[in-house]
């Protein structure tokens, strides 16, 4: 029986041992400047060069399915009237990550201790590849291929808040402002943070369902502001995985990434004394618990509106995404697992010839595997 990181050691190839950690302050190297050149993963690999296609269902639920719209609705209108002060201040905070970026903001996905050393990291400029790749709105791993501009003028569906103005309460920050104008239909900020905790859970998969857990509460977030509709934060993670599963799957994005997940392993190993491993187990969220949050925001409260027996067609470029957590794995052995801990069929969104909607990113990271003579892997966990 094998689960994350007992599975066997970490390739070098891929990134340092957890055991190996620095005791000497690591020497920040910034990426060339070959590193900025295009890459392969700047367009989609779907027809457009964009990710349409991966939420192509919703024009259906509009026409079709007056039923999903109005539950898209309640729900949006009562995780916005009931949030009480704390969530509130969470969600104006995360308002600012597509301007600000979003790796100050998710930090906390690391604990607290580890989560400041993250942020002490970044301001002292001891992280220039992580910086260049995630941060702010030149971050070289999105670009405008993931930015869902195209998408929301596509679907070109009104906000909540601008739509039913008398349902929503708006928590305005004074001198911000946080209610854009712009299309709701997939949600960017949850694109957003889908694409960047995706990629820095495979990078870094010690804490990856504590990352992936943050990334969709960033999502909750913005039904929280009344910005969003929970199929626009659906459709933002599908998108978003998509996107880093773009990223991931070209080969000189993936040497590049696998270059911050060692610069990140190794600045904080440092700072914390101990195998990153170790220093995520103190006081991160329980992966478990982590997994179970994110599971609960991949369907919010709809309910299902087509075959709910349908096997899942696991898309072509998401098995890759779990080589930080199973790395001697086949590509094959992977996509079983990524079925084996898929989301229930015919949810809203659910394109069933191949399904973002159902692929359950951080139960598949966290997940307790047995593996047969004869390769066969069974999920037991």
């Amino acid at each position: 029986m094998l689960r994350r990181f007992s599975i066997a050691l970490l390739s070098s190839a891929f990134v340092l041992a957890p055991h190996a950690y620095a005791q000497t302050a690591p020497q920040p190297e910034p990426f060339g400047v070959e590193a900025y050149l295009p890459y392969e993963s700047d367009r989609s690999s779907y027809p457009d060069w964009v990710y349409t296609e991966v939420v192509s269902e919703f024009d259906a639920l509009r026409t079709e399915h007056p039923e999903v719209m109005e539950s898209n609705l309640q729900q949006v209108i009562e995780a916005n009237n009931l949030a009480d002060p704390e969530t509130i201040a969470r969600a104006q905070s995360d308002a600012a990550t597509d301007t600000e970026g979003v790796l100050g903001h998710f930090a906390d996905a690391f604990g607290p201790t580890l989560g400041q050393h993250f942020r002490d990291a970044l301001a002292e400029g001891r992280l220039p590849k992580t910086k260049m790749m995630f941060d702010g709105i030149t971050a070289r791993a999105g670009g405008l291929a993931s930015s869902t501009f195209v998408e929301k003028a596509i679907f070109a569906n009104e906000r909540p808040y601008i739509a039913h103005p008398d349902k929503i309460k708006r928590y305005d920050v004074e001198g911000k402002d946080i209610y854009p104008t712009s299309k709701s239909f997939p949600s960017g900020h949850t694109n957003q943070a889908a694409w960047t905790t995706t990629l820095l859970a495979v990078i870094i998969p010690e804490a990856a369902p504590q990352l992936l857990e943050r990334g969709s509460e960033a999502g909750y977030h913005r039904m929280v502001l009344g910005v969003h509709y929970p199929l626009d934060v659906i459709g933002g993670r599908m998108t978003g995985n998509a996107a880093a599963a773009d990223r991931w799957n070209d080969p000189r994005m993936r040497e590049n990434l696998r270059l911050v997940g060692q610069e990140i392993r190794a600045e904080l190993e440092w700072r914390c004394g101990a195998a990153l491993s170790e220093c995520v187990a103190a006081e991160a969220m329980d992966p478990d618990e982590a997994t179970a949050l994110y599971t609960e925001r991949m369907n919010y409260g709809f309910a299902p509106i087509a075959a709910q027996d349908a096997p899942i067609q696991v898309p072509q470029q998401a098995p890759d995404l779990l080589l930080g957590v199973f790395p001697e794995l086949s590509y094959d052995q992977r996509a079983s697992i990524l079925a084996q801990t898929a989301g229930p069929a015919g949810m809203p969104l659910d394109h069933q010839e191949s399904s973002w909607q159902r692929i359950n990113l951080a139960k598949a990271m966290n997940a307790q595997i047995s593996v047969a003579a004869d390769g066969t892997v069974t999920v037991v966990d």
